[in-house]
């Protein structure tokens, strides 16, 4: 996985930005006097995107969120026109965010789901056959919440959340061996409407845990990669564009040190 220190305009139109967020930086603030966030970087390039009146008032025209320390691809809004229509794209399912993910193979004939997990409710294709889904609810857990873990439920209460009324769906798009490092895999998983930490609990839970994941993976280690590094990247996003009404997708290139798009 080839990674940025530094965020870098991907696309730009009169309608959006799409920026590249490296590892280790948050993307939305928490209060208003925040600093060092995907947001706070991009207002400051284009104040129009500070302007839009977005889910919080501190997050202008953030349209999706990463994890801190997962790196890829953002869309921010830069008119508020833009930010309905995408917004609306999102909560049809039709705005589509695609991850690339290094995981630890697991042994064969068990997972490495972690405590609190429940049993899987469906066979798992271990020849590496893909696509498929993986659904569920989802709960936090553990000191401070800091964790989610998944649920087999079809009811929604106070500490169990659905996506409107329906399992949450990770779709495993591709599964392959590493050439040079038979115990890992790259894992290619798609979503529409995420929630927190989706995609790393349920590779976690299948028994493909991201290499690098201290809440998921915390003892899942590879000496050749950077032991500090969550190894999931957010590579590609696909949505219509709000001026044209037509589809578009873009992707990182591997050289995205360069700041590299196909």
């Amino acid at each position: 996985m080839v990674t940025s220190s530094e965020p870098f305009v991907c696309a730009e139109t009169p309608a959006y930005l799409l920026v590249y967020k490296p590892p280790g930086l948050p993307t939305a603030p928490l209060t208003a006097t925040e600093e060092h966030t995907l947001v706070q970087w991009c207002v400051k390039r284009f104040p129009e995107v500070g302007n839009i009146k977005g889910r919080k008032l501190i997050e202008g025209g953030l349209l999706h969120r990463l994890d801190t320390d997962t790196n890829g691809l953002v869309l921010f809004a830069r008119t508020q026109e833009a930010y309905d229509l995408i917004s609306a794209q999102q909560e049809g399912g039709l705005f589509l965010k695609t991850y690339r993910a290094w995981c630890i193979k697991r042994e064969e004939g068990g997972h490495a789901a972690g405590p609190g997990c429940p049993p899987l409710p469906f066979q798992i294709d271990w020849s590496c056959k893909a696509p498929f889904l993986v659904e569920s609810a989802f709960r936090a857990y553990g000191p401070g919440r800091k964790a989610v873990r998944p649920v087999v439920v079809v009811k929604k209460t106070k500490e169990i959340s659905l996506d409107h009324g329906k399992p949450y769906r990770t779709k495993i798009l591709s599964i392959q061996s590493e050439p040079q490092h038979e115990s890992l895999l790259v894992v290619n998983a798609q979503i529409a409407r995420g929630f927190r930490h989706q995609i790393r609990c349920h590779l976690a839970w299948i028994g493909m845990p991201i290499l690098g994941d201290k809440l998921y993976n915390p003892h899942g280690t590879f000496k050749e990669h950077e032991k500090d590094l969550l190894h999931l990247q957010a590579w590609a996003v696909e949505f219509r564009d709000p001026e044209t009404g037509e589809s578009v997708r873009y992707e990182l290139s591997s050289s995205t040190e360069t700041g590299g798009m196909v």
